[in-house]
């Protein structure tokens, strides 16, 4: 009988002992959220050609995507809403700058679930009573957008009393969509994901181009797979992708 628990012992640490046949590499992303329903589709048509490569998503805004970066947590992969937030982690040298490249482009959008259309976008902001929901603008590169653009047409101080503030693009998009506020600044890419969403104006006055920057963090254990991530993304197929839930692509992508 002594015999036979040793034996069993020994298999058992044998077994142990074994190197794992598993050969699965997890790629961490840190994710702008107005990304989130792009990237899940790109993870499926990702997984087709690399099996063996797994994507884990940290979904927030850029600003507190940063932030998490330069604390310290762990990431291969960072996707940016902001140039400012990826130049920041670049220049802190978090962020591999040889690897930053712009892999899409966004708009913004004025956005409700009851009004009509409207083509006098500042007239509509000032004649509403409604509560108007907004990105945070210290935080959150949807609010920096927005409040350039209400700058811009001269209208931020006379609308500081109407707006309410969210922690990230999605949040903004919930405020609407659950009557919390009757108006909303959001973007383009966002009203593709939402079934009761209506766009009331496209605002094309007074916008700066909303780049989207991908970079390789400086401490990624995985940069072969990382290079390969941020290929597929800006190539063929991930461009396909992006464009189908709003997103402007980018050139020669």
């Amino acid at each position: 009988m002594k015999n036979m628990i040793l034996l069993l012992m020994l298999v058992v640490l044998g077994a142990c002992g074994k190197p794992s046949t598993d050969s699965d590499n997890e790629l961490v992303i840190s994710t702008a959220s107005s990304l989130k329903e792009a990237m899940l589709a790109i993870e499926v048509e990702f997984g087709k050609v690399q099996p063996n490569t797994k994507l884990m998503f940290n979904f927030g805004s850029s600003g507190k995507l940063r932030s998490q970066i330069q604390q310290g947590a762990p990431a291969d992969v960072f996707l940016s809403a902001s140039v400012n937030d990826m130049d920041v982690l670049a220049d802190a040298g978090l962020i591999i700058k040889e690897t930053v490249r712009p892999f899409a482009e966004n708009r913004l959008v004025l956005a409700s679930i009851n009004h009509d259309e409207s083509n006098d976008f500042s007239q509509l902001m000032m004649a509403t009573h409604e509560t108007i929901a907004i990105g945070e603008p210290a935080s959150v590169p949807l609010g920096e957008y927005t409040k350039q653009l209400l700058d811009n047409l001269g209208l931020w101080e006379a609308l500081k009393g109407k707006m309410i503030y969210a922690k990230d693009a999605r949040q903004v998009l919930t405020y609407i969509e659950s009557g919390n506020a009757g108006l909303g600044i959001v973007y383009f890419s966002d009203t593709q994901v939402s079934p009761t969403i209506k766009i009331i104006n496209e605002m094309t006055e007074g916008q700066h181009p909303i780049i989207y920057p991908a970079g390789i963090a400086e401490e990624s254990q995985n940069r072969e797979e990382a290079e390969v991530f941020l290929a597929f993304i800006t190539g063929k197929v991930g461009q396909e992708i992006l464009e189908q839930y709003g997103f402007i692509t980018v050139k020669g992508g």
